[in-house]
């Protein structure tokens, strides 16, 4: 049997705690997994490169590779940047076989993550009145920013927040000060803003920098709940990606359909049939 190394490829970013952080997750991820794993930047002011990533894995005795973007979305990174990297690495080790994950994307388990920090600074009773801001880096490219939307929704289900928005640091629109700008003028006295990135960098710290440059001049509260981070849960989520590229992605339309997450309300649906003349309680 092969052994399947775990290649983690990231954008990379200038930010030294963004490193620190990616080290702190290959940990987690290397203490689920008994295979070796490394991490890769795409960008080329950061090393690792692809080929320099793999290369201790090889060294280390994998004979097979999963090569899994560390990216929030499927925008040009994960569309074009991977794929060169790809081609690199499979060229500079000709005998290792490749497997592609995908993108973490709205992953079950960095919703429940996503709701683990809206706790720590929202109080649920409150949560009627006050505004959801979802962030993230921004992207030129119209699925990925549609993914964003959903997920904000998703969290949004989950968190008991009716009104949400989407804000972006670059790239796109809306930016963060317009989006809280707007909600002000529309009567909101408080914001909860969530940044929808997993490890530090310098486009989402113009999200921070934004929404206290807004509150400052407004009056508006805002609250930041953070990002999800090195974090356990998005250990977890890797090892997932890491199985589905190796042994195949058995699911529905989705990763967190009703009848898999446990949404508010709709708790009894999971692991509930989904077809055979089953019909649950419409809510």
């Amino acid at each position: 049997m092969r052994t399947a190394g775990l290649l983690l490829i990231a954008h990379g970013t200038r930010n030294p705690e963004g490193a620190e952080e990616m080290a702190v997750l290959v940990d987690h991820v290397a203490r689920r997994l008994p295979v070796p794993v490394g991490h890769a930047w795409l960008e080329d002011f950061a090393d690792p490169q692809g080929v320099e990533g793999a290369r201790p894995l090889v060294d280390a005795g994998a004979d097979a590779l999963v090569t899994l973007p560390l990216l929030n979305f499927a925008a040009g990174h994960a569309k074009n940047d991977v794929p060169e990297q790809l081609a690199e690495v499979r060229a500079a080790f000709p005998d290792v076989a490749l497997h592609h994950g995908r993108v973490l994307g709205v992953h079950p388990d960095l919703l429940g993550l996503a709701w683990e920090r809206l706790d720590a600074v929202s109080p649920r009773e409150g949560r009627a009145d006050e505004v959801l801001v979802v962030a993230a880096s921004g992207s030129s490219d119209p699925d990925a920013n549609g993914e964003l939307h959903k997920a904000a929704r998703m969290v949004a289900e989950g968190s008991g927040h009716r009104w949400v928005e989407t804000c972006v640091a670059g790239v796109t629109w809306p930016r963060t000060d317009e989006v809280l700008r707007r909600v002000h003028a529309a009567g909101a006295h408080r914001a909860v803003v969530f940044s929808w990135s997993l490890l530090a960098g310098l486009l989402e710290q113009r999200i921070w920098e934004a929404a206290e440059s807004v509150a400052s001049s407004t009056g508006l509260e805002v609250v930041t709940a953070g990002r999800f981070g090195p974090d356990e849960k998005v250990a977890d989520a890797v090892v997932q990606r890491y199985h589905e590229a190796l042994e195949g992605d058995v699911r529905a339309n989705c990763d967190a359909c009703v009848y898999r997450v446990p949404l508010p309300g709709r708790e009894d649906r999971v692991g509930a049939p989904s077809a055979g003349g089953v019909r649950l309680p419409t809510r």
